[in-house]
């Protein structure tokens, strides 16, 4: 009889298992994925935020040192979270006021390690033990969690590759972060941050908004950072005890775009980060001049470009109506110097807002062609259809290279635009003795026949350590040598400066530069290695833009 229901209880047993905790096998599935889901969410927004964070260190530290320990310092506390507790204390912004004592490369790291290393270590930990409790729920609800011993926690190796699958998300999401912050107050990163911050302690930090709610009020208030009418007037005030005044200012897919008047010595700078984008002199230079007049000579050497002799009668008769592409517009010296010279002129610019900014801060005269696009990506597109007497290619900016505008690719590209007799004039700004600079060098002689190299003052001595100046190259596509004529009365448009730089006069042999550092060249498949590169110039540019402003002036954006 016993032996009969055996087998009964057994069938009935396995019958209760099978519709019973199959049922909550299939639950608590469904509620670990879900749970999972969320700590995913919650590690993939704080990196997120940690970007935004990192943004808003460019104005004052350049994004190449900014950026320079972001990704160490966030991957670090991704790791560490895995597998321990942690707390952290907010700290935006304060820390500017030292960036001049800190410099370049301490100050980021210090940042990051106040910023962004306690919201991505919390958030990663909160994760981690939000997974294991919601476990340990289930497990318990199960009767699976006996004699007083938790089997609910994870094994580390999971929350860490929960974290790491966030990071990677996140390092493809980021790429677009600087497209996303264009024109409105909403899309600035200060914006960004103050409305992430709202809802990352809404939703995962606190229960009460009005914690949430006051700091962020007393912030958009009573700091700079926020783009209004009210904090305009904190700013200027600020800027005003060091002879500075804000124009303008505005988020841009480059970076932090900005306008600025010197009143004491009288003239006007636009800012782009930790970068001057060009200048020009507000107040009468005692002589009259049909342009303003520029503060950087740089911007007069590219229009030696006009210069360059022709080779031949045929190819001077050609020149009837010139025309010219310039790539990077700044604030617009030198298209408005060939617009005033009658060239037809076509400006290809990536940032919207520097464009508008040189238009109606700095006079750029409405007739050219403008053309608001990524570069590569118009040159790819144009390369077969127009070719032009003069290219000038001005792309530098916050202490680095646009890598894509600098390989051989792309200076193929813009050989193809280029008329036979015509002239290119490509700029570089940097510490010639860099890698960074023979690189960029030797890719350029490696796409064009002839060049001269120019320099914007004389060479320093061995005892400056640095040679950080600005170097135009002039390029030919056809063999041989060419010379520049000389300025006329009608080149220098009134202006002095272009009396005292037209033509180029500080020649430097290719050597100087190509001798160095092997023989590597700039192409889309290694323009890692310019990348590289470059730590040791954004530093170098850093301190000379400290040199050039006050550090008040770059800390109060």
């Amino acid at each position: 009889m016993s032996s009969r229901r055996r087998p009964r209880k057994i069938v009935k047993s396995r019958s209760n298992w099978k519709d019973g905790r199959w049922e909550k096998i299939r639950a608590n599935t469904g509620k670990t994925t879900i749970n999972v889901a969320k700590a995913y969410c919650l590690v993939g927004f704080s990196l997120f935020f940690t970007d935004v964070i990192q943004s808003s260190l460019d104005p004052v530290y350049g994004h190449i040192p900014a950026s320079r320990y972001h990704n160490s310092v966030t991957l670090a506390a991704l790791l560490i979270s895995s597998f321990t507790y942690g707390y952290w204390r907010s700290v935006q912004f304060y820390h500017f006021r030292f960036s001049g004592q800190l410099g370049p490369k301490m100050g980021p790291l210090l940042a990051s390690l106040s910023t962004a290393l306690p919201i991505v270590l919390v958030s990663a930990f909160s994760a981690a033990k939000g997974l294991a409790l919601e476990n340990e729920k289930m497990l318990v609800a199960d009767g699976m969690h006996r004699d007083g011993v938790s089997r609910a926690s994870l094994p580390p190796m999971v929350n860490a590759g929960i974290s790491l699958m966030a990071y990677m998300t996140n390092h493809f999401a980021s790429h677009l972060l600087r497209q996303w912050l264009r024109v409105y107050v909403l899309r600035s990163r200060v914006a960004l941050y103050h409305l992430l911050t709202f809802f990352y302690a809404l939703f995962f930090a606190s229960s009460n908004p009005a914690f949430v709610v006051i700091p962020i009020l007393q912030s958009v208030l009573f700091t700079t950072y926020f783009p209004s009418s009210y904090t305009n007037a904190m700013l200027n005030t600020t800027l005003q005890k060091h002879g500075f005044s804000l124009v303008a200012r505005q988020d841009s897919n480059t970076g932090y775009i900005s306008v600025l008047d010197n009143e004491r010595d009288g003239f006007r700078v636009m800012r782009c980060d930790h970068s001057l984008l060009g200048g020009e002199w507000t107040s009468p230079r005692g002589h009259a001049s049909r342009l303003r007049e520029p503060i950087y000579a740089i911007f007069v050497m590219l229009e030696a470009v006009r210069l360059v002799e022709p080779t031949s009668e045929i190819s001077r008769a050609q020149r009837v109506q010139e025309s010219a592409l310039v790539v990077g517009l700044g604030i617009g010296t030198t298209p408005s110097a060939l617009v005033a010279h009658g060239v037809d002129t076509t400006i290809v610019e990536i940032d919207p807002v520097v464009h508008a900014f040189a238009s109606q801060y700095f006079n750029l005269p409405a007739n050219h062609t403008s053309i608001i696009d990524d570069a590569v990506a118009f040159v790819e597109r144009s390369r077969r259809e127009k070719q032009y007497d003069y290219i000038i290619h001005d792309v530098f900016t916050g202490g680095a290279e646009p890598i894509d505008l600098f390989t051989v690719e792309f200076l193929h590209g813009l050989k193809d635009m280029l008329k036979p007799e015509g002239i290119i004039a490509i700029n570089y700004a940097g510490d010639l003795r860099l890698r960074s600079a023979s690189m960029v060098v030797r890719t350029v002689l490696s796409v064009f026949e002839t060049c001269r190299l120019f320099r914007e003052e004389g060479q320093r001595g061995e005892a400056a350590g640095t040679d950080f100046t600005n170097l135009v190259l002039f390029c030919r596509k056809v063999a041989g040598s060419f010379r520049f004529r000389q300025a006329t009365r009608e080149d220098f448009l009134g202006s002095q400066a272009r009396q005292h730089h037209l033509p180029p006069r500080y020649e430097v042999d290719p050597e100087y530069l190509t001798k160095r550092y092997g023989n590597d060249i700039i192409t889309k498949r290694n323009s890692r290695e310019l990348e590289k590169a470059q730590y040791q110039g954004a530093l170098g540019h850093w301190k000379v833009m400290r040199s050039v402003l006050p550090d008040a002036v770059w800390e109060n954006w």
